[in-house]
């Protein structure tokens, strides 16, 4: 995929992203943060001259650079921590099309997971047991959501295939039902739920609102997301119950705030943020109500880097086993 297709795609639907599930009687639990200790944040930033991934403290302290791998055209890595807090997924494009890879969460290991079919591949969440690897496929005309083990042992499995461009998706903590943004009828973004089975979809936010973006909190009951998806208008970080009731704003301008993620113990959110999309290469870190707001990197990403915002992309993982 070309540079000036990526910016369309960014420019489109921002950060894309897909949902899968499992297509078995009784659903697999999962959800987009793990319950746990609180552990590290990854993120994209180019502090090195192209983009890289990185991890941090929640205090910002002890930011390691994990990977030198070859230039690339975009920053849609979107890191996702497995489970266990040991694993990174995540998005490249070295072989001229996005892939998916691992990587351990100390920077070794990394491996090719999918291999070149003429797709693109990214946004990948993993199963609750870490056994699976559900991620979007693009070609010319696919619009797919997808599986594979991974370990890389079976093939790409299609589970999906739906008109409308989905991104960012979530599972509730019982796996009984998938939180995604979409376009889905010829809304510029909005927050919907379904089945784990695809079944039985619904919206959540009002039109107004342009959501996108969801996270699920650990215990199940609330719905981190953000404004304004898929436009160049400032974004805001908002929270919602999981039944779509009691939105409430957590983040006020002037700055925009985008891609929030639950910490793992449910009671903070990581986020990016600076003075416009562009410029909002910046990591934070709040209180779950939006309380005590605090910067812990700074200027990770270069304005002329951050189409719109498409950068950073903040996970927050569980610590690791001991």
């Amino acid at each position: 995929m070309q540079k000036a297709a990526l910016r369309r795609i960014a420019f489109v639907f921002q950060i894309l992203s897909a949902i899968a599930t499992f297509l078995i009687a009784t659903p697999i639990p999962a959800s987009a943060t793990f319950p746990g200790k609180n552990g590290r944040i990854a993120f994209v930033a180019d502090l090195s001259g192209t983009y890289q991934l990185y991890t941090v403290n929640p205090d910002g302290s002890e930011q390691i650079q994990l990977t030198n791998l070859p230039p690339t055209s975009n920053g849609v890595w979107w890191p996702a921590f497995s489970p266990d807090g040991r694993q990174i997924a995540f998005a490249h494009d070295m072989t001229g099309h996005l892939e998916l890879y691992l990587i351990n969460a100390d920077g070794t290991g990394i491996r090719q997971l999918t291999r070149a079919d003429g797709t693109d591949k990214l946004f990948t969440r993993w199963s609750p047991d870490g056994r699976f690897i559900v991620f979007a496929r693009f070609g010319e005309v696919l619009r797919s959501v997808s599986l594979i083990a991974s370990d890389s042992t079976g093939d790409i499995s299609d589970l999906i295939s739906i008109p409308w461009d989905v991104y960012q998706p979530t599972f509730t903590p019982d796996g009984k039902q998938i939180l995604f943004g979409s376009q889905e009828g010829g809304l510029v973004s909005a927050i919907w739920a379904m089945r784990a089975d695809g079944s039985h979809r619904r919206r959540l936010t009002v039109a107004p609102i342009e959501a996108g973006g969801p996270d699920v909190s650990p215990d199940g009951r609330y719905v981190t997301f953000y404004s304004q998806q898929n436009t160049p208008l400032p974004t805001q970080i908002l929270v919602m119950n999981v039944n779509g009731a009691g939105v409430t704003q957590l983040t006020h301008g002037p700055s925009v705030s985008l891609d929030p993620s639950y910490s793992p113990d449910g009671t903070k959110i990581t986020f990016q943020s600076g003075p416009s999309l562009e410029e909002s290469g910046n990591l934070f870190i709040m209180n779950a109500d939006g309380s005590h707001r605090k910067e812990v990197g700074s200027h990770l990403v270069q304005p002329e880097n951050c189409f719109i915002g498409n950068c950073l992309t903040p996970d927050w993982g569980p610590k690791p086993p001991q």
